[in-house]
């Protein structure tokens, strides 16, 4: 869970290139080297690093996946073409890629899924990503059928977001340096490691070992964990080609409007800041108070000032994921008029002091809790603040007594009956809980069984209910994206893996001469 929570927390953003053509820039450059940034990581070994965004981010070179993710929530085919679920629901078929050899020269094949998830099953760090997955029975050199504990469309996003669906050389899983030479089906391999700071990839070079002809086209990557002023300072002066932003580009707006750099935000992100109110906590033991809370924040401004690329959310649930509604996000209009009836309705006309908030030392909470602070100021709700270390709130935020809390809402992947119930049936998130009614309809989203439609109507009828309870109040959806030099291309929109979890699959860049 705080894997899960972390890995959002610390993903940072995701990105794209321009749309020139080689011929119009004056060709690719096979020699360069594509230097970017990302939160470091401590070890290569998927089954051994808790946050598959940030794991993702930094091994996309080497690993490749049996399914990804598109930038709008559409699953892909990787290493796995075709996927089918059994009638029951309990089994998924998966037809694998021919031809794909990892850069050990071990062909990937149904055996290597099997040994790869069973290792994933029994690692504490992967076994929950897992669990899903009973057992895996190879039909054929490249087939498998993946035996689940139960019904569940969930798999789907597991096989896509890093451990179970990270494909890792069986030869290298006896390994005592799989954690810092990551062997692997991608493009490139390890060229060095620094635990924490940087990881740097070659391409490959044996005959026929890059499968996805549109890969491979730089020659070396450079992917290192930066401060933003010091990312924005490389990205500035040419020493790197791409930056993670954090919404404030006033120090690269020069440059940008130059058109020597590019932004490209990502609207479909599911990363969404929220403000929690912990229920069992008064006064927001009071539907009224929350939802006071919900019409006294303004949304616009927060975003027009601090996070412009992104978009202002109302209802707990991303645009991007089956089930979202967008008649809710005119639930909670700027209306601190309603805000200050609601409040004296539930007796406190005379405004009250509402505790200590804590908010995560993170991107634009600092800044966005001021404001909200501000806003609720104004209409008679008073709070304080605290900031807290974003990789240590979730938990403390959790054991504490504390009436709320600035985070982010944390989406498992695209499924809505996974996301619904990790932040609404999770006393971490919700300590308040919700009706064991609501509770039974989240447990029947994650059904494969019946159509996309079906999954989403009940997955709208619970989201309705969150927003009229006000169990959170969301400020954004989005995240500012990434900042890189006008020589970058080959991401085209709609190709980014995990675009809605915020990660970036940099597989198809190429760098013009």
């Amino acid at each position: 869970m705080l894997g899960s929570m972390l890995a959002v927390g610390a993903l940072v953003l995701s990105a794209c290139g321009g749309g020139s053509s080689s011929s119009e820039t004056g060709g690719i450059d096979l020699d360069a080297t594509l230097r970017t940034t990302y939160a470091g990581v401590q070890t290569l070994d998927p089954a051994k690093n808790t946050g598959s965004t940030a794991m993702m981010s930094n091994t996309w070179p080497v690993y490749d996946r049996l399914l990804q993710i598109s930038e709008d929530g559409e699953y892909l085919p990787m290493l796995a073409t075709e996927w089918t679920f059994s009638p029951d629901g309990k089994t998924l078929t998966l037809k694998l890629r021919k031809g794909v050899t990892f850069s050990d020269g071990t062909p990937f094949d149904a055996e290597t899924v099997k040994v790869n998830v069973e290792r994933y099953k029994k690692e504490p760090m992967s076994a929950d990503a897992s669990a899903i997955i009973d057992n895996v029975e190879v039909v054929d050199n490249h087939t498998v059928k993946l035996h689940l504990t139960e019904a569940s469309q969930q798999v789907l996003t597991a096989i896509s977001s890093a451990a179970p669906g990270i494909m890792i050389s069986p030869k290298a899983l006896a390994s005592v340096d799989l954690g810092t030479n990551a062997v692997g089906t991608g493009a490139w391999v390890v060229e060095s490691f620094r635990p924490g700071q940087q990881v740097t990839y070659k391409r490959r070079t044996d005959e026929g070992g890059i499968w996805d002809p549109d890969t491979g086209k730089v020659a070396r990557i450079e992917i290192e964990s930066r401060t933003t002023d010091a990312a924005y300072a490389a990205v500035r002066s040419g020493q790197i080609d791409i930056a993670l932003s954090n919404g404030n580009l006033a120090p690269l707006q020069p440059q940008i409007d130059s058109g020597q750099l590019i932004v490209r935000a990502l609207k479909s992100a599911t990363t969404t800041a929220a403000v929690y109110m912990n229920q069992t906590v008064k006064p927001f033991d009071d539907v009224r108070v929350r939802q006071a809370v919900n019409y006294a924040i303004d949304r616009e401004a927060i975003v027009k000032a601090l996070v412009p690329t992104t978009s202002a959310r109302v209802q707990p649930m991303a645009s991007s994921v089956n089930g979202f509604d967008e008649s809710l996000e005119k639930m909670y209009p700027h209306d601190p008029a309603k805000a200050k009836q609601l409040l004296a309705e539930a007796g406190h006309a005379d405004g009250l002091e509402a505790g200590t908030f804590y908010v995560a030392n993170y991107a634009a909470f600092p800044d966005a809790a001021q404001v909200v602070q501000a806003n609720l100021a104004e209409v008679g709700i008073k709070i304080d603040l605290e900031l807290y270390d974003i990789r240590q709130l979730v938990t403390q935020y959790s054991k504490s007594k504390k009436p709320g809390s600035f985070h982010f809402l944390s989406f498992p992947g695209i499924e809505p009956g996974a996301d619904l119930a990790f932040f609404l049936d999770n006393p971490l998130t919700l300590p308040g809980g919700v009706p064991d009614k609501t509770a039974q309809l989240i447990e029947r989203i994650d059904d494969p069984t019946v159509s996309a439609e079906e999954r989403a109507s009940r997955a709208a009828e619970v989201i309705r209910y969150a927003t009229e309870q006000a169990y959170f109040a969301p400020l954004w959806q989005g995240v500012p994206g990434w900042v890189q030099s006008n020589k970058v291309h080959g991401v085209e929109e709609g190709k980014a893996f995990l675009g809605v979890l915020g990660g970036q699959d940099l597989r198809h860049v190429w760098i013009s001469k």
